[in-house]
């Protein structure tokens, strides 16, 4: 049975599946287009990110910007593909605790002999399969990518920025599970963890530039993952276990409140 609400979940993911890994795919492809440009001019690119000021060239990821490793965090992970991955996380997280009560299905399914706890496992465990999927062919659309254009990136440096970016991604599915199983809303719990998870970017990104802010980053679950650099440097373990612990609490949680929810209400 709880397989069977695994499938079931699985199945109602499979369009968006299509959709952000074309999206997604699509976005490598172009800018792995740009690359030789870049690198065709490689020393006008480090003689303009030159004349930028230091703070400004870390808040945006520029140090070496037209190194291959350089190019791709500036260009897929400072801002756009980190943001995908928000918006992704989020909506299939607050669907998790919230649609079955929206659509007006939420009593057919909670009469079947399965604990609720068992229910919210289920689906949050669909949701993160589809956010492995699409990670996935993120990952290797970026190894053909640099394989193709002989940068020389080591494939686990790929595999190392995937599971960065599904760990930010079990945080924030799991926060918008956790809000939408206090609110039984959809929006509030979408709004309310993008919100949170934005901020916490903000805070991220504005660390160089704002003194103070660089000793609240140790504690920001953004920096514990994009802040790792994975495209150059092995992933923090430390980090790895933090956000493991964070994502299991807001899963437990979601599971305990949707476990106690008034559903008629």
């Amino acid at each position: 049975m709880n397989t069977a609400i695994w499938a079931r979940s699985l199945r109602d993911h499979v369009r968006s599946i299509i959709g952000w890994t074309s999206g997604v795919v699509g976005l490598v492809v172009v800018q792995m287009m740009v690359y030789p440009t870049i690198r065709s001019s490689s020393e006008d690119w480090e003689s303009l990110t030159d004349t930028f000021p230091e703070p400004i060239r870390e808040m945006l990821r520029m140090e070496d910007y037209s190194t291959p490793s350089g190019y791709i965090a500036t260009e897929l992970l400072s801002f756009l593909v980190p943001f995908m991955v928000l918006t992704l996380a989020a909506s299939w997280g607050a669907r998790t605790t919230t649609d079955e009560e929206e659509n007006g299905t939420a009593d057919v399914l909670l009469a079947l002999p399965v604990s609720r706890a068992s229910i919210v496992s289920m689906k949050m465990a669909a949701s993160a399969t589809t956010l492995l999927v699409v990670l996935g062919c993120f990952g290797v659309s970026l190894g053909v990518g640099a394989r193709l254009l002989d940068m020389d990136i080591a494939l686990a440096r790929f595999l190392t920025t995937v599971v960065v970016l599904a760990l930010l991604g079990a945080m924030v599915g799991s926060n918008a599970a956790l809000v939408g199983s206090l609110t039984g809303r959809r929006t509030v719990a979408l709004g309310a963890s993008v919100g949170l998870f934005t901020a916490l970017f903000v805070l991220y990104s504005l660390a160089p530039l704002v003194t103070g802010i660089e000793r609240i980053n140790p504690f920001n679950p953004v920096q514990w993952t994009l802040g790792a650099t994975p495209l150059t440097t092995p992933f923090d373990l430390g980090y790895a276990v933090a956000c493991v612990a964070v994502a299991t609490v807001q899963c437990a949680a979601a599971g305990w409140f949707f476990g106690r929810r008034d559903i008629a209400n």
